[in-house]
């Protein structure tokens, strides 16, 4: 049985063939829309994401989606291996980096990416930098959304490098800024915010049963998120009908209360409230603890 059913108290219409279901002998379950839907036993849904439906919204429109693959996870301090983008109606584009002498990996780190690789197939990071920041600014100039998976860390590592080249910062090719975003990992913890299970992109892509071939692998990460960004607006009506700049903002609200909620229930660890963006700087390298 599922395990979020509860009996139901009072008779009404099976959500599955519309027949009368008497008190104290099916299954209420939260509905697909809101509110309680109640259920024969044997009509009794598993536990899963609401149907997609037809309608229009943003994410049938051309979306843009951005990933790396670094050191590790330090913003300001470790260095971009791998950048990838993926477009829902073009080519798919990759670059490795190498980052130079003197680095050491995180050994946390998962993406697969060797140094001894990186320094021998990457190209300058000045040139795959300069190349990703023009190529999503041009997206960003049409107004249509930039897909970014954990946009706090992905911009800022992208931002940190930029400064640490002396290339022109990404919010600065843009005319409007960072924006128009959408970033599946605050979407996803408002529209479902009590769903247990871990919210990484492997387990959220499972989730909306979205194929995700090679977690941790930049280019695959930034197919999954795209295609998940997709499912999204089809699943959450509410959703998809937002307008692009209505989906952006409303992500800093939804962030931010997300924030304060970790915080309430875990007071000795300190949330960063800020969406899209944290702090960028270049700092110098230390090595990895643990490495």
């Amino acid at each position: 049985m599922n395990p979020t059913a509860r009996t139901n108290h009072y008779e009404g219409p099976c959500a599955v063939c519309g027949a009368t279901v008497p008190a104290e002998t099916g299954v209420v379950l939260p509905g697909s829309h809101g509110g309680w839907e109640v259920y024969h036993p044997e009509h009794a849904r598993e536990p899963g994401p609401p149907p997609r439906g037809t309608h229009p919204g943003w994410h049938h429109r051309r979306l843009m989606s951005l990933d790396i693959a670094a050191t590790g996870p330090r913003t300001g301090v470790d260095r971009i291996l791998a950048v990838a983008l993926r477009v829902s109606d073009g080519p798919d584009r990759d670059w490795l980096i190498d980052p130079g002498p003197g680095l050491a990996l995180d050994p946390r780190t998962t993406h697969g990416i060797t140094l001894d690789r990186a320094r021998a197939d990457g190209l300058p990071p000045e040139r795959v930098l300069d190349e990703t920041a023009d190529a999503v600014a041009a997206h960003l100039a049409t107004r249509e959304l930039l897909v970014v998976w954990h946009a706090p860390y992905v911009l800022t590592f992208v931002e940190s490098e930029l400064l640490r080249h002396g290339l022109r910062p990404l919010a600065e090719r843009c005319p409007a800024g960072l924006f128009p975003l959408c970033d599946p990992l605050v979407v996803d913890r408002h529209v479902d915010r009590y769903r247990g299970g871990g919210r990484s992109l492997r387990k959220v892509t499972a989730w909306y049963g979205v194929p995700h071939e090679n977690p941790g692998d930049p280019g695959s990460d930034a197919q999954a998120a795209l295609v998940l960004a997709e499912v999204l607006g089809a699943c959450h009506p509410s959703l998809g009908r937002l307008s692009r700049a209505a989906l952006h903002h409303e992500q800093t609200l939804w962030r931010e209360r997300q924030a304060s909620d970790a915080e309430a229930y875990h007071p000795d660890r300190k949330q960063d409230h800020r969406w899209p963006l944290a702090t960028v700087e270049a700092l110098p390298w230390e090595p990895p603890p643990g490495g």
